[in-house]
């Protein structure tokens, strides 16, 4: 079983309990050893990236040491954007990250951040890990020269100010950093603010110098990029849960055999999975907390005000977000 807990320094840890010396990553590839390139933006200690070693390790010790994966963390094979795109290009074998960032390359990247499409982490999980996921993945895989292995959680985007809003009129054209994403865009638009993308290791010194009035992300990021140190208010907006997405480019999966294939889909849907979606869960209510500690204040808007004001946005984007929310909604 796979766990993942807070460690007395408060760094999130993956606690695993099958890894093994003769797994032990070398220096070298031996012969027959198949190593595929991994890269994320997360710092070593992230639970994300604690949980994504745990796939590497559990790949390894199934294989028996014939499949294994190199991580490159801290954005060392680049950013979201131009990891995903190097996935594409073959310059890079798989990518873990924001599944929104797929609006470069397909329409399904929007429909992943629509706002409002359910209830909390565990309605989201109930349809990427079903009928609505598989749907997405395959039209990813028709779009692109990749394919998403799995979905995994992630904690509810939220809003940061320095006055307390409760209603989208209380937002009105506040400058609001957002992630390039047309849906994330439009659906700022319609709340009423002025969303203004830019790179996020450039938003706490925009905030602290008053280019902007606030941005939207996890708790989870809202409390790692130290925000409240530029931000006073904290909004529970949860406006969007966007999975997380473990992809492998088509050239690499192309240089697997089946069962190395079938090793990787049921490892990145197993128990590294689930002990994440348990984290995931409990770090939502210590973070509201932690913030709140910190200094924040924390207010609970009218969220049906906000979700009023983006009815449509589907519709809007086109038919394949159309579809996909429709099957979402039925589901």
């Amino acid at each position: 079983m796979f766990t993942i807990r807070r460690s007395m320094l408060g760094v999130a840890l993956l606690v695993m309990a099958l890894t093994s010396a003769s797994c032990a990553a070398t220096g070298s590839t031996p012969a027959g050893v198949t190593t595929l390139t991994l890269g994320h933006t997360w710092s070593k200690t992230d639970a994300n990236a604690e949980a994504v070693q745990a796939f590497a390790d559990e790949v390894q010790r199934e294989s028996g040491g014939s499949l294994r994966i190199e991580i490159y963390p801290s954005g060392q094979l680049g950013d979201d954007a131009e990891a995903l795109e190097g996935l594409g290009l073959g310059t890079v074998d798989m990518w873990v990250g924001g599944s929104g960032v797929y609006s470069q390359m397909t329409p399904v990247g929007q429909f992943l951040v629509l706002p409002y499409l359910y209830d909390d982490i565990d309605d989201a999980m109930r349809h990427y890990n079903g009928d609505l996921g598989r749907a997405v993945q395959e039209r990813i895989s028709r779009d692109t020269r990749t394919r998403v292995l799995a979905f995994w959680p992630r904690g509810a985007r939220h809003l940061t100010l320095n006055s307390a809003a409760t209603t989208p009129q209380d937002i009105a054209g506040l400058r609001i950093r957002v992630p390039e994403n047309p849906m994330i865009l439009r659906s700022w638009q319609a709340f009423g603010a002025s969303p203004t993308p830019m790179a996020f290791g450039d938003v706490l010194t925009a905030l602290e110098q008053g280019a902007l009035e606030g941005q939207e992300n996890p708790l989870a990021t809202i409390d790692s990029a130290g925000l409240s140190v530029a931000q006073s208010t904290l909004i529970l907006t949860g406006h969007v849960i966007e999975p997380t997405a473990m992809s492998i480019g088509a050239s690499a999966w192309e240089r697997l055999d089946e069962g190395q294939r079938a090793l990787l889909e049921r490892i990145a849907n197993g128990p590294v999975r689930d002990g994440l979606l348990d984290f995931v869960r409990s770090e939502e209510t210590r973070l509201e907390g932690e913030l709140a500690e910190d200094g924040m204040q924390v207010v609970r808007p009218d969220r049906a005000a906000f979700r009023d004001r983006v009815a449509g946005l589907a519709e809007r984007a086109g038919p394949v977000v159309t579809e996909l929310s429709a099957m979402a909604e039925a589901s």
